[in-house]
């Protein structure tokens, strides 16, 4: 079965489906039987994702409905890892793919609207962990910070609020760097356009972080 990653926040422009995209790069550039779902009504993945380029045997799909859950069961037995891309907002779609989620990845710009985005999707993922359907087997959940300057104030002084209050955050960041959206535009990520530079080496740190938890 696979393993089911899912990105969600209800602030959207944190990031999610940059970190879906490069993620699941990462993934398919080092041979991992890799899918991707693009819940988000946007389907930006999706409507980039080029069958004749690099990642053309990825396998992509677009899902902005309810049905997602149902999707996740038919290819869970197909890959090893699945990434699930939602909408920036709370709805049954998101809803119904954190319920499939071995981790919900909750990204946030260092920005006072990305932090409340995250943690009402921090509360989210805790109403449903008290369901009966998941209160045996919950929900992992780790924040990660995106698009973050090096060295700057407010990214640490966010990190140790949130640290500070007890919520779970990656050790790794996805920082700002123009190397994601130049790469976007073709559907691309810096994992196969630049490997061996930054872009490339935070996702791969961002990869070795959710392999502890997994």
């Amino acid at each position: 079965m696979a393993q089911v990653i899912v990105l969600a926040t209800s602030k959207g422009g944190a990031g999610k489906s940059t970190l879906v995209r490069n993620l699941a790069a990462h993934w398919f550039n080092i041979g991992r039987n890799i899918a991707v779902i693009d819940a988000d009504p946007q389907a930006s993945i999706y409507n980039r994702h080029d069958i004749e380029g690099p990642l053309g045997k990825m396998k992509v799909i677009a899902e902005p409905e309810e049905n997602v859950q149902h999707v996740i069961d038919e290819i869970s037995t197909q890959h090893e890892i699945i990434v699930v891309d939602t909408g920036g907002f709370r709805n049954r779609t998101t809803i119904r793919a954190l319920i499939k989620a071995n981790l919900a990845l909750i990204p946030l710009k260092p920005s006072a609207d990305d932090v409340a985005g995250a943690i009402e999707t921090y509360q989210l993922i805790k109403e449903l962990n008290q369901t009966a359907e998941l209160i045996q087997n919950p929900i992992k959940y780790r924040m990660v910070m995106s698009m973050t300057q090096h060295g700057t104030v407010i990214s640490r002084h966010i990190r140790q609020e949130l640290e500070g209050a007890s919520y779970l955050i990656l050790e790794s960041e996805m920082f700002h760097r123009v190397a994601y959206p130049e790469a976007a535009l073709n559907g691309l990520s810096p994992c196969i356009t630049d490997p061996e530079g930054a872009a490339a080496r935070d996702i791969a740190n961002i990869v070795s972080d959710i392999s502890k938890i997994l």
